[in-house]
């Protein structure tokens, strides 16, 4: 991908590119929760253009850990477990009672891209920045496709970095800054 200037410009590219295949997605975040041996994980339920990580949730849960998954509330994110349900915003939620995202031992970040450097871009609405603001200690890694792995893409003072990415076919580990 070129070298492009604007946090909007990578945004239309990406999706316009989405979705790609997620063969081999799972295993790579299997691999990564198995060398990190959690046992809470903070992950995500897939939108049809993202990265599936489906049977990952599903191995998540078959092994009894803990997986908590994202819910909007106003302009909060929150994460939660228990069973999901259609939200008001056509999306799937868990129904649980909210628990402190600093609960988890991994957080999987969805991602338009991100860059070696450790910054990630969302969808602009900052709701993952603002819950995950306060959270230190915890490896935070997005979930991308392989071409959205850049050598650089804008950030600001907002944003907050990510340890490393995980995509279908490898695991990108950035900084280490970004769990301390």
């Amino acid at each position: 991908m070129e070298s492009i200037a604007s946090k909007s410009d990578i945004r239309k590219l990406v999706i316009s590119a989405r979705p790609e295949p997620s063969l081999g997605l799972g295993a790579n975040l299997v691999r990564l929760a198995l060398e990190l041996d959690v046992q809470s994980i903070a992950s995500y339920v897939p939108m049809p253009s993202e990265p599936d990580v489906s049977e990952f949730n599903a191995w998540v849960h078959a092994l009894g850990k803990t997986l908590l998954l994202p819910r909007i509330e106003g302009d909060d994110l929150v994460f939660a477990s228990g069973e999901l349900a259609l939200s008001s915003l056509g999306i799937l939620e868990p129904t649980g009672e909210a628990q402190p995202i600093s609960s988890a031992q991994l957080i999987l970040l969805p991602a338009l891209a991100v860059d070696k450097n450790g910054n990630r871009l969302g969808k602009g609405k900052g709701y993952y920045d603002r819950a995950l603001r306060s959270v230190t200690g915890i490896p935070k890694y997005a979930v991308v496709f392989d071409s959205e792995v850049l050598e650089q893409i804008p950030s600001e003072s907002h944003d907050v970095w990510v340890t490393g990415a995980v995509t279908p076919t490898a695991i990108h580990h950035f900084r280490a800054s970004a769990i301390s």
